[in-house]
């Protein structure tokens, strides 16, 4: 099902209601599997992304 960005943007806001912290991936194989694992945003390292 394809979402319009401002229901993506307002998913992402209710992500903010309480307590959110997103993990923080290191490399592609990380960040892949924690999107597996239930994860709905992660953080993004400026140091995995030099590397």
């Amino acid at each position: 099902m394809a979402r319009t960005i401002a229901e993506k943007r307002e998913a992402f806001r209710a992500l903010h209601e309480g307590c959110f912290i997103p993990p923080n991936p290191w490399d592609v194989g990380s960040a892949r599997m924690m999107k597996h694992m239930g994860f709905s945003a992660l953080a993004s390292t400026s140091s995995g992304y030099s590397w």
